[in-house]
Order: C-alpha cells, then structure tokens, then sequence
C-alpha cells in the first residue's frame, strides 16, 4: 500500500499526463478505489447519512456515498489542478454565485469574515478568490510531520497567490487585515477547543468553533458563508449567503449549523460527511473523558473504536457542561 508521500507523488504524475477534460475520468477512478478502501469505514458514514435522510433506501444511501466520494476525489485532484489557475483562464473555469453580497461586503470597508464549511473543494475557494483579486487570507497548517510534497502540494500555490498564516503565529495580523477591510476565510466546522460553542450538526453534539462569532463581535466585520460547489472536469461554482446572527455566543453558532444543515442536505453530495464522522467521534471520546482536551490530535489519540459507532450519539446537555481538561 502506498505512504503518504508516496501516494500524493504517483497523482501528482498522473495529473501531469492528464488535462481538465480528462480530470473527471481520473476521479472516478479515484472515487472507486476510495470507496472499495473504505471497507468497514463506510458502514459509519451509512450510519449518519441514514440518520440523515430517513426516507432513503440502504441502496440509494451506497449511491449518495459513491457520490460523494466522487467530490471528494476531485476536491483532493483540485490540489495538483490548482497550479494550473491563472488570471487569463480563472473566469472560464469558476461561477460565482451571488457575487453582489461578497462585493457589497468588501465595498462597507469593515472587513469580512468568509464562513466556510466542509463542503466541496474549500481549499481552492481562497485561491480561486484571490486569482480574481480579492484580497484573502487564510489561516493553514504548516504540515510541519508531513512528506514535502504532501507539503508542496498543500501549501505552494496558496502561499503564491496570497497570504497563508499558521496556528502558531501571532494573531494580531488577524485585526490588521480586519481594519483593512479584506477578507478572512476561515472554516466554522473545524475542530472547537475548550473555547468552543456545543451545537447540534445533522442530529448529533458537535464542539464547534467559536472564533467567527467571537471576531464579528469584537471588530464588527461582516459575515459570509460561502461554499465552493467542486464540479466535473475541474470547474467550481462559489455560492455567497449573508449571516446576520442576532446573538454572537452559542446562539449564533447553533444558527450557522442550521444553515449548514440545509446546505448538507440540498446538496448531500458535496457535504463533506467526512466531518461530520470525525466531529461525531470527537464528542464521544470528550464524553468519555469527562472533559475537552487542549489539542485534536489528543482527542484523536484517545478514541476507541466504540467512539465511531453512530447509533453512539452522546447527551447533548452532558456534554456540553464539559470543561476543558487540564493535562
């Protein structure tokens, strides 16, 4: 079986050898073996998606998760696609969907939050914004343990087109690009922390972040979902919605999952459901540990495999009395 590396270097060979009309070809590929890999993995996913659309057939359920494994695989060839976006081809191969709302958005000079969830292809949304000249950042993870083409692969062309920050820096460059009214993309569905907001996601206790609220109050920029539909043959349609929370605490937080529920089941095959799985697992593992770790790749650590059951649903109000663990 390959490594990591290894695997990230045979598609990167294969991309080279294969153009935009051939790319849905190369997915589908893709999207099988994922599938036919998946083995025991993928009675988890049915689990949730059955939850989800109860008035689904076990058969039809298979055919979701087939397709969206297929967005999946071209959200991951996306990465070897993105260095061939450039300023003279970027507008044949992108939709921008409600466009007027990120326009006014920039157009009031007080910054603009992106609200980004798992959904599609969301890391070529901020390349392809600012291949079109939007001024965005984004915030990464330095893939510090990964193999340097993993590494390349997910870092290069970002860090080309704009400014990428890490976890591990000083976050005043946060307020600064705020006050100069540019865009922020940051993702609402990654993992929460002990600062978190507790929220229902798809039926099922979810720790979600907190930060997009928590910035919107303390600098008044404005909100915005946005999702970045990954179709066939590399092309993209992003799709702008206004969010004007009334509260800014878990309120807020409970109403953007809500939004993010209708998005998952409008378009259940773009719907990242990997997120959902591992978010699902997180809860489990913090419910049985009496408390929320520092770090994800502690929660991680620790889940067992009871953890991944999804008919294991945790107590919504026990867990969201958890405090964070001190270790």
């Amino acid at each position: 079986m390959f490594g990591r590396g290894a695997y990230y270097y045979f598609v990167s060979c294969l991309t080279k050898l294969t153009g935009f009309r051939e790319a849905e070809f190369l997915t589908g590929i893709l999207s099988f073996l994922r599938y036919a890999g998946n083995r025991e993995q993928n009675r988890v996913y049915l689990g949730h998606l059955a939850r989800v659309f109860p008035g689904i057939s076990g058969s039809d359920l298979k055919i979701l998760l087939k397709q969206y494994w297929r967005v999946h695989q071209r959200a991951f060839l996306g990465l070897f696609f993105s260095g061939r976006f450039q300023e003279d081809n970027v507008s044949e191969r992108v939709e921008l969907e409600n466009r007027y709302l990120l326009d006014e958005a920039l157009a009031e000079g007080n910054g603009v939050l992106l609200l980004v969830p798992h959904f599609g292809d969301e890391r070529m949304l901020h390349i392809l914004l600012a291949i079109l000249g939007y001024p965005i950042h984004i915030i990464s993870s330095r893939y510090a343990d990964a193999p340097d083409i993993v590494k390349k692969t997910r870092l290069s062309v970002s860090t080309k087109w704009h400014h990428v920050a890490f976890p591990d820096e000083n976050p005043r460059w946060i307020y600064e690009a705020i006050e100069k009214g540019d865009l922020i993309q940051i993702s609402p569905t990654a993992w929460g922390g002990p600062k978190g907001h507790w929220v229902n996601s798809f039926g099922v206790p979810v720790l979600a972040s907190s930060t997009p609220l928590r910035l919107a109050k303390s600098t008044g920029c404005r909100l915005l979902i946005a999702c970045n539909h990954a179709l066939p043959g590399v092309r993209y349609r992003i799709a702008f919605q206004r969010f004007d929370p009334e509260y800014f605490d878990s309120r807020g937080t409970a109403d953007l999952f809500r939004m993010f529920e209708i998005l998952g089941k409008d378009h259940p095959d773009q719907y990242n459901w990997m997120n959902l799985v591992i978010r699902h697992r997180e809860t489990n593992t913090i419910a049985r540990l009496g408390g929320i770790p520092r770090e994800e790749k502690e929660v991680e650590s620790l889940a067992i495999e009871a953890d991944w059951d999804p008919e294991n649903i945790s107590d919504f109000q026990s867990v969201s009395s958890l405090k964070g663990l001190s270790r």
